[in-house]
């Protein structure tokens, strides 16, 4: 019985290789898996991007998705309750399923407040109060609108020839007083700052771990690396950022291989 169980054992194994060693790297072929959580369960409406191709797929009901694949392409999965991850097209050809790790986010303070013990109570207090007005409406001025850029903080514009034509001196003081540049700066910055922060979280220590599997100095040497080299920022799609990190990774290891780093 035991040696019956290790010939058909032996037998499979002899045929995936064979599959896979007959499998031409420039042969594309539609690749069929299934998304899991942790726990395997289906994970539906999962996108899944061919960073080779950029064709991508969107898991079913089932968390089964089918995308035309090389056998050295590497996939990118991308689900809001999980952590992104990347995955070789040989090693999901031979599992035919990705499992992904649950993210968890931080939720800002909740505060709960009492409006009486009965539904008249709480329609009292909230559903027929008035609705509330800024002091600027109050006063009748126009509301703001939130992608208003002041003129003095617009690069393009005081660095015009419109500007220069029509208002000299405050085109000297904006282009080559220190004290407006910096208040340009510090203006940028802070209203650059959401997006900073999403840019760095993106290219963190625990993302570029699981791209590289690299930890310790390692993972430091490569963050330089990659710091260095980037040219994707806070204005590139997640997609882009992603896209450079690992073709920059695959330059490193390269540049490893070969002792020049």
């Amino acid at each position: 019985m035991i040696l019956r169980s290790i010939i058909i054992v032996s037998f499979l194994t002899l045929i995936f290789h064979s599959g896979l060693n007959g499998q031409s790297i420039d042969t594309s072929f539609n690749l069929s898996a299934i998304v899991y959580d942790g726990s395997f369960y289906p994970v539906p409406a999962s996108h899944v991007v061919n960073m080779n191709t950029h064709q991508g797929a969107v898991t079913d009901s089932l968390g089964i998705f089918t995308l035309n694949v090389h056998i050295m392409d590497t996939l990118l999965v991308r689900n809001i309750a999980f952590h992104d991850t990347l995955v070789p097209v040989y090693l999901i050809s031979s599992l035919r399923y990705i499992v992904l790790t649950s993210r968890r986010y931080e939720l800002q303070e909740a505060r709960i407040f009492e409006w009486g013990s009965t539904y008249s109570d709480f329609k009292e207090a909230v559903i027929e109060m008035p609705n509330q007005q800024t002091l600027g409406e109050s006063m009748g001025l126009p509301r703001q609108d939130p992608d208003y850029v002041p003129l003095e903080m617009d690069e393009r514009a005081v660095k015009s020839a419109g500007f220069l034509l029509t208002s000299p001196i405050s085109y000297f003081y904006q282009n080559f007083n220190k004290h407006a540049k910096s208040a340009r700066k510090v203006y940028w910055l802070k209203k650059n700052q959401v997006k900073q922060e999403h840019f760095d979280e993106v290219i963190s220590e625990e993302e570029l771990t699981e791209i590289t599997a690299l930890t310790g100095d390692q993972l430091q040497e490569f963050q330089a690396f990659l710091l260095k080299r980037m040219v994707c920022n806070f204005k590139c799609t997640d997609l882009q950022i992603y896209e450079e990190v690992y073709a920059l990774w695959k330059v490193f290891q390269e540049l490893k291989e070969k002792g020049i780093i």
